[in-house]
This record gives C-alpha cells, sequence and structure tokens, in this order.
C-alpha cells in the first residue's frame, strides 16, 4: 500500500511540474508577443508555387483525380 502511495505522489509532483512549466510557457509567450497576429503568421507558409486557399497536396492516384474534377469544373 505504500508503495503505491509513494508512486502517485511521484506521477502528482511530474504532474504539477508539467502544469506549472506550461503555464510559465504561455505566461511568457503573452509577454514576447507570440500571441498577437496569428492572421499574419499562418499566411507566412503560402507563397507563388503555392498560394493559399488552393489544394496542391494529394494523396497518391488523387491527383487523377481531382485534376478531372477541376477540367469539369472549368467546363462549366
Amino acid at each position: 500500500m505504500f508503495e503505491w502511495n509513494l508512486y502517485l505522489m511521484i506521477i502528482a509532483a511530474f504532474g504539477g511540474v508539467f502544469f506549472a512549466s506550461a503555464v510559465c510557457a504561455l505566461v511568457w509567450s503573452a509577454k514576447n508577443g507570440q500571441l498577437r497576429n496569428f492572421e499574419q503568421g499562418s499566411r507566412v507558409v503560402f507563397d507563388e508555387d503555392e498560394p493559399e486557399g488552393v489544394h496542391t497536396d494529394y494523396f497518391p492516384g488523387e491527383a487523377a483525380e481531382a485534376a478531372r474534377k477541376l477540367r469539369e469544373a472549368e467546363k462549366r
């Protein structure tokens, strides 16, 4: 019985340390402006080769079907 209590206290201590570090990271990021301009930061990864709003990644075999659907949509 004593061993289980010791294990539970150790697990609770690690959980408390993890929670405290997560709170510290959140406070640090808020103070340093990391939580501002999510909209601008989300668009950094797009460029001319992969424009925003255009599906460019496909699973194998889906690219041909997507191209066919695109051609059908352009005909309309």
